[in-house]
């Protein structure tokens, strides 16, 4: 199956966020955790999308009820999870992200956007995808018991800041196909599960590495990257001399 291929939005810059959900890439994450993107300017990228534009995730800052029902409440496809550890956590990111009787979330109306409210709390719970990140020695530790908690959509894995918990480089980690490598200990587990495994690129170069290995949900260049990426082209394209 074809990798799902995603762009990052950081920069926190609504129009071009929202140009970023028609321009062929599959999905589109806000990172709030790490971006520019708080409550208003996710809200205007998600009030104002077209009715045609690609699902759009929010990476929230943390695991945190509030955090997690705001993004969701915005009209968030799903949420992204950081730095999750364990099956308590798991479960509670699943809570949060769920109304009653499966989870703990409030029900609260979308003011922005509100012909885009779930019709039902049971329809809502079936369509949210609720994704947590696996990027520390903990979370890989205890990743098939994080993968098989009901609820869980997806494990989504931070290379950069498992790479730096483990000790490693991350080019060096993407590579290592060794029975023992993080990254396929992760794909497995997945698997296992009958979930999906994502993961952050960046770069289109190791947004095809990734995707080579058979994460399915690559993000694959972040905003500014493709604004380098432009430039790069266009200055090519007409020579100074």
């Amino acid at each position: 199956m074809s990798p799902q291929r995603g762009a990052w939005a950081v920069a926190g810059e609504p129009f071009i966020a929202a140009q970023l959900t028609r321009l062929g890439f599959d999905w589109l994450c806000l990172d709030q955790q790490h971006g520019r993107f708080d409550d208003s300017r996710t809200d205007a990228v998600l009030t104002h999308r077209r009715d045609d534009a690609v699902p759009v995730y929010v990476r929230v800052r943390a695991l945190d009820a509030g955090l997690i029902g705001r993004a969701l409440d915005a009209g968030a496809a799903g949420v992204i999870v950081p730095l999750v550890e364990s099956v308590e956590q798991a479960r509670a990111a699943v809570a949060a992200s769920r109304y009653p009787p499966v989870g703990t979330r409030s029900w609260g109306p979308n003011l922005g956007a509100p012909d885009r409210m779930p019709a039902t709390a049971t329809t809502a719970n079936s369509e949210i995808q609720v994704w947590v990140m696996i990027e520390t020695a903990t979370a890989l530790e205890h990743v098939e018991a994080i993968a098989a908690v009901p609820g869980v959509d997806g494990l989504f894995v931070g290379p950069f800041d498992l790479a730096i918990a483990l000790g490693v480089q991350v080019d060096a980690m993407i590579a290592d196909d060794s029975l023992t490598a993080p990254l396929r200990r992760i794909l497995a587990a997945a698997s296992e599960a009958g979930i999906s495994a994502g993961a952050f690129g960046g770069a289109p170069a190791r947004g095809a590495v990734l995707a080579s290995m058979g994460f399915a949900f690559v993000a694959i260049a972040t905003d500014t990257g493709l604004l380098e990426l432009g430039s790069s082209a266009a200055l090519a394209a007409v020579p100074a001399d």
